[in-house]
């Protein structure tokens, strides 16, 4: 009978195992990404373009996105977010209906991987932005000083992160303030005006999935070379493929 009960186990355990080693995608595996975009302020749909243009030039992937602006109610094509395995969200206070809410609220309650951009931490309506904030990109978005030049640095324990990989320091502008993080919180990197020093780059684990989350991204951090490859980084590291396997 003991015997019989540490079988059962074992077999249990192999299944689980299984079914985990199933669940995770090969490291080189064609990615599907879905971006929302609708932050007219910050020129999100123009920065998006040319980035996937970028990722799908140079890399496994293949783009769809739903483009849209502030205070939208319908956005086209966000059924191709179903079938994503990555969403991308660069939009601002958005008025969405419930049924279209319903299919991003599904991405982020099953787990799957998130991209979070600038307005991403206010990019729907109060009562879905207090959790997609504070809970799922592991933010506190608290409003933001005005155009002073902020210097970006990677946090020192945190250099080795993948996300990090081959990123140097360099400059923004605008930057958000940033209250009290969850526990869950680990931040990347630090943006500093003299006056004022918040975290700016994150990431956080939500319902077992990964995401990552930066406040930066006005148009010209779109055109420096380690915002982008901090961006195709944390593409990659959320979905759990490697960088040197998706090439092209």
């Amino acid at each position: 009978m003991f015997r019989m009960f540490i079988l059962t186990i074992f077999l249990v355990a192999a299944c689980a195992a299984h079914v985990t080693a199933q669940d995770k995608p090969a490291a080189d595996a064609r990615l599907a990404i879905h971006m929302i975009s609708g932050s007219r302020e910050y020129k999100s749909q123009p920065s998006l373009e040319e980035f996937a243009q970028h990722l799908e030039e140079n890399y496994n992937v293949t783009v769809t996105a739903s483009w849209g602006h502030d205070g939208i109610k319908e956005l086209e094509n966000l059924d191709a977010l179903k079938k994503a395995e990555l969403m991308i969200v660069f939009a601002r206070r958005m008025k969405l209906s419930d049924e279209q809410m319903e299919i991003i609220r599904g991405h982020w309650l099953a787990g799957k991987p998130i991209v979070g951009i600038r307005t991403a931490s206010h990019a729907f309506s109060n009562e879905d932005n207090q959790i997609f904030d504070r809970e799922v990109l592991g933010n506190h978005y608290s409003g933001h000083h005005g155009k002073e030049q902020v210097k970006v640095t990677n946090e020192a324990e945190r250099q080795e992160h993948p996300v990090l990989a081959g990123v140097e320091p360099f400059s923004s502008t605008k930057l958000y303030k940033c209250g009290e993080l969850p526990k869950t919180t680990t931040v990347l990197q630090i943006g500093d005006i003299g006056k004022a020093s918040y975290p700016v780059t994150m990431v956080n684990e939500y319902n077992g999935g990964r995401v990552f989350y930066t406040s930066l991204g006005v148009p010209g951090d779109f055109q420096d070379e380690n915002f982008r490859r901090m961006l195709t980084n944390a593409i990659f590291w959320t979905t759990h493929r490697d960088p040197t396997k998706m090439g092209k």
